[in-house]
């Protein structure tokens, strides 16, 4: 009987586990957040939230003594903080930074709060023993418990306290700028750079203003007394220019208005309908004795040309962002904004005077202004 014998051999290929690496690379975030100035989100604004400064589980403590220091402890343009590293810093770090307003160039300086804490394969434990580092603080790589400590993460927030300290509307803009450094041997590794934009509307402070008059309820005279001989063919007629600005309280920024000029809604028989009126107190609302017509022209914000406006009928630019501005004191806010000019003229052609009944002539001029303005988050 023939055997035949099978030699089984197996090749087994060597497994080699490879402990995970994290090498300190650059960090780049673009923050945006829209809110009503009166109302600021009620959660702080986070920039970095425990963003690795490189983790080496190989060798425990070669980045756990990783910092951050700023470009400058004088100029907050980029933050404001120490500009080296110091041993064993404890606590949270104030970096004032500054923001600039987009349109107006207004600017103001908002703290930011950062610090970092030391890790073990992503565990927060050595926080029991040390608390949270200042960002500019190089810790030990060695917790209280023994542990060794192999990577430094990073938080940064911009507290809802800070941002009730913006003074209006707008575009505000920052750049924070930090850089991650190793401390034995001190040596620079990655930028850490955040670009913040934050919208802020405030639609309480949205106005028409009207430059000579403290309010927005102005009382505009027009002068129509009598010319010409004192009989049949005395007439009267006038311009009057009512100066007039709009705050959509974006400091104009809004990429929208609607402008809606009206009077007081009847169309009265044989008037024009693009055309306003006023009429005589205790007279009846229509008939052309009881009433003067006017027209109503506007500067066009976009154009600069003059634009006639008709009654009730909407006017919308949508380049408005882009156009002549003017800076204002408001009612109820303390520091200038830019609104957009649109002065008015007020137009009544002339007319035989012995054509009206005698009296006072009144009548209200509503004007309505929508701007669009980003919807809060």
């Amino acid at each position: 009987m023939n055997r035949i014998t099978l030699l089984i051999i197996l090749w087994t290929m060597p497994f080699i586990l490879h402990a995970e690496i994290r090498v300190p690379a650059p960090s780049t975030v673009n923050i945006l957040r829209t809110f009503d100035r009166m109302a600021p989100p009620s959660a702080d604004i986070n920039i970095w939230s425990r963003e690795s400064g490189g983790y080496d589980a190989e060798v425990p403590i070669k980045w756990s003594g990783n910092h951050w220091i700023c470009e400058s402890n004088s100029d907050p343009k980029h933050g404001q903080c120490p500009t080296s590293g110091q041993w064993s810093a404890g606590g949270t770090t104030t970096v004032p930074l500054l923001f600039t307003e987009k349109r107006s160039g207004m600017q103001v300086v908002l703290n930011i709060e950062g610090y970092h804490e030391m890790a073990f394969n992503g565990e927060y434990s050595c926080a029991k023993y040390t608390g949270h580092y200042q960002i500019y603080g190089a810790g030990g790589g060695i917790c209280g418990d023994g542990t060794s400590l192999s990577e430094a993460v990073l938080t940064v927030n911009l507290t809802t306290s800070e941002l009730r300290k913006l003074p209006v509307g707008g575009i505000w803009q920052a750049d924070l700028h930090l850089k991650l450094m190793q401390w034995d041997p001190r040596l620079f590794l990655a930028d850490f750079n955040a670009h913040i934009d934050l919208n802020v509307i405030d639609p309480n402070h949205i106005d028409i203003y009207f430059p000579e008059f403290s309010h927005a309820t102005p009382l505009v005279e027009l002068d129509l007394r009598p010319r010409g001989a004192p009989d049949a063919s005395a007439y009267a007629q006038d311009t009057t220019y009512l100066d007039m600005c709009l705050y959509d309280g974006y400091n104009s920024n809004s990429t929208r208005f609607e402008l809606r000029l009206k009077d007081e809604g009847v169309v009265p028989a044989g008037r024009a309908s693009e055309d306003f009126s006023i009429f005589r107190e205790g007279g009846t609302k229509g008939p052309e004795h009881d009433r003067i017509d006017y027209h109503v022209k506007l500067q066009d914000p976009e154009t600069g040309g003059m634009l006639a406006v008709k009654n009730n009928q909407s006017i919308v630019w949508t380049q408005i962002n882009q156009n002549k501005i003017r800076p204002v004191r408001l009612p109820g806010i303390t520091y200038p904004v830019l609104c957009v000019p649109t002065p008015l003229l007020l137009e009544v052609d002339k007319f035989t005077v012995l054509d009206k009944n005698a009296g006072h002539y009144r009548g209200t001029l509503s004007v309505i202004f929508t701007p669009t303005t980003p919807t809060v988050d």
